[in-house]
């Protein structure tokens, strides 16, 4: 019986919200990896990884808190890290901080094997909003958003494909 070999997946800033749905997401999706979560707040990083770890019993991945470390030894590594809104914020007055979190994870790993979250949760949001409408599941809607997550997002309707069609 031959077994797939498990590749190293770290997800930087997996002790937040959308780090940690992307470390979860990789281990329900039945991805056969090892994944890291790695992030600042030690504390959270560790009960983000013992929470998934703990639900991934039946799956083929596993999830543990790594290292900075081990993140740069990764085969993937995704950065989900970034300075937290504050309550009334717009999201351009985090471009200075979060320039500086990124460009000191950045300084010290291969940047061939990074990629970032970007707007995906906001795509996604965008095609459940869509799947409302239409009816037809979000697995058969394509549509993106694009440029910075925040304020100055867009919907790139030209690539839009809801059950293959325009």
């Amino acid at each position: 019986m031959s077994t797939i070999p498990k590749q190293r997946v770290s997800i930087i800033g997996g002790g937040g919200n959308v780090g940690a749905a992307t470390a979860f997401a990789l281990i329900a999706k039945g991805v056969p990896a090892e994944v890291l979560v790695v992030d600042v707040v030690d504390k959270a990083a560790e009960g983000q990884a013992l929470d998934i770890g703990d639900a991934s019993f039946m799956m083929p991945g596993t999830c543990r808190k790594g290292s900075f470390k081990e993140a740069g030894q990764s085969d993937v590594i995704v950065v989900t890290a970034g300075a937290r809104q504050q309550p009334g914020e717009p999201r351009s007055n985090l471009i200075d901080r979060n320039y500086k979190i990124i460009k000191s994870i950045m300084d010290s790993l291969p940047r061939k094997q990074v990629i970032g979250s970007g707007t995906y949760l906001d795509s996604g949001r965008l095609r459940n909003a869509l799947s409302e409408i239409t009816g037809v599941s979000p697995t058969s809607i394509h549509a993106y958003m694009l440029g910075e997550h925040g304020d100055n997002q867009f919907t790139a309707w030209s690539t839009a494909r809801i059950g293959g069609r325009p």
